[in-house]
């Protein structure tokens, strides 16, 4: 058979109008017998709670079944999963939210030492905006301490100030701004 004739048997048994063919003959006699095979529906039982009730407390007597039905123990399990899981991305959170700490404190040498939690960040946001106040500012690395060497002009622009203020960074009296920045142990 080809496609065409498996088509034409298709749309004869759905009783669609077809040519006749051999095809269209052989659908035609499975649909009559598939309609007059056909039983006459049946309607389907309403539900009987109390025979049902009936038959389940007959069968617990028997020891066929427990009689009171079983929870689920899945729930309590499932319940204190999906609240571990919300205080774990709620921990998450707050510890992506939790802005860096940063600790200024100055020792004779005129050094500022900043602890911060992210100190190349802190060093680069603190150069640029020196370099955007007109300092000629220079950063360096070495064993995990993160710096910056600048010398101030005299006198100190107003820009200068509100940079060293927003970082909480003391003016230096003698004009050499000393930074060293690490991170927390």
């Amino acid at each position: 058979m080809s496609a065409s004739d498996d088509l034409e048997w298709l749309d004869a048994l759905a009783g669609r109008d077809t040519r006749p063919s051999p095809a269209h003959r052989e659908a035609m006699v499975l649909r009559a017998a598939l309609r007059a095979g056909a039983a006459p529906a049946t309607p389907v039982p309403t539900a009987d709670l109390a025979r049902e009730a009936s038959l389940l407390a007959r069968a617990a007597r028997a020891g066929l079944i427990d009689a009171a039905p079983r929870r689920p123990r899945w729930p309590l399990p499932l319940a204190a999963g999906v609240l571990l899981m919300l205080g774990a991305a709620v921990l998450v959170q707050m510890l992506r939210l939790t802005p860096p700490t940063t600790v200024v404190r100055g020792d004779d040498d005129g050094v500022v030492h900043i602890t911060a939690t992210n100190p190349a960040e802190l060093k680069r946001r603190i150069l640029d905006e020196l370099r955007a106040a007109g300092v000629d500012a220079t950063g360096y690395e070495a064993l995990n301490v993160h710096g910056i060497d600048a010398d101030l002009p005299t006198p100190l622009p107003p820009q200068v100030g509100r940079v060293l203020a927003t970082h909480d960074i003391p003016v230096p009296a003698d004009g050499v701004l000393r930074i060293e920045i690490r991170s927390p142990e």
